[in-house]
């Protein structure tokens, strides 16, 4: 009886070592199949992001192909007419800034293209079609540029390249500004904390606990200040005390001439590194 016992106790545990064996390949089958998906999903967000440059790039083949037809169908007969010159120096300006665009973008996929993991040669071929069809295209304007210099239309080149050169000063300009804006919002997020001043009960009534160090504090119940500015806080309190911690020698509690404390930051810079909330207890 004892033997039958043994070998039962023998076959179960054997049986749970297989389990648990069976159970980490799966873990290690799925984990697999979950690190697969991830790259089939990373490579086909890729590839959807470099077949949006070249539908771009094609879209702009087309708009320049427009403006072609319309500059090719002017007559010598018109070449006085000043409204047909403004429009043909307003399609000569726009078909010189897509080229310009698609050769940046066609530049920009194939470098993206050579960095890449990804190979595939259709979006090569694509890439290199691409290139053709930007250098034919560059060939067809100069051309047509010299259609109509025989009908006699003048082409101020230098007024173009001005145009252009003033859109491009200006989209700078504007990516600038946003640049700075977004700099500044860094920077005036980086030297902004929070302050809370209340009695214990507005403390308890608000959730706020020190204590607690996974209870994070609602922004929206506090006031925002810029620590470069921010050196004192009135308290307008007998009472007053410093519920989070900051280094000794940082701060000081002065008390004035009606013994109501006033908030003295002496060292901003280790007052503010120990937590950007302040929370002062007063009665």
């Amino acid at each position: 009886m004892k033997k039958i016992t043994l070998l039962s106790v023998l076959a179960l545990a054997l049986a749970f070592t297989s389990c648990d064996f069976e159970t980490q390949a799966f873990k290690d089958m799925r984990y697999q199949r979950d690190s697969i998906q991830h790259l089939q999903q990373t490579q086909l967000d890729e590839l959807l992001g470099y077949m949006d440059i070249v539908q771009n790039v094609d879209s702009s083949f087309e708009a320049i192909r427009e403006s072609q037809n319309m500059l090719s169908m002017v007559s010598y007969d018109e070449s006085g007419n000043q409204s047909v010159k403004q429009r043909i120096e307003e399609n000569i300006y726009m078909i010189n800034n897509l080229l310009a665009e698609n050769n940046n973008k066609i530049a920009e996929l194939e470098e993206r293209l050579n960095e890449s993991d990804l190979k595939n040669t259709k979006l090569q071929n694509t890439v290199r079609r691409l290139k053709r069809d930007l250098e034919a295209k560059n060939k067809e304007i100069t051309n047509l540029y010299k259609e109509l210099e025989a009908k006699n239309f003048q082409i101020d080149s230098l007024l173009v390249e001005n145009k252009i050169s003033n859109q491009r000063a200006a989209e700078l300009q504007a990516l600038s500004e946003t640049q700075l804006a977004q700099l500044n919002a860094q920077d005036a997020a980086i030297h902004t904390a929070y302050f809370f001043m209340g009695t214990k009960k507005e403390l308890k009534a608000n959730d706020i606990n020190v204590k607690d160090k996974d209870s994070g504090y609602r922004t929206n119940l506090f006031t925002p200040i810029d620590i470069r500015t921010f050196d004192r806080l009135e308290t307008d309190s007998k009472s007053a005390k410093i519920l989070t911690k900051h280094p000794e020698g940082s701060y000081e509690l002065v008390r004035d001439a009606e013994k109501k404390y006033t908030l003295v930051i002496k060292n901003p810079e280790n007052f503010w590194n120990a937590s950007k909330y302040l929370i002062i207890q007063i009665k």
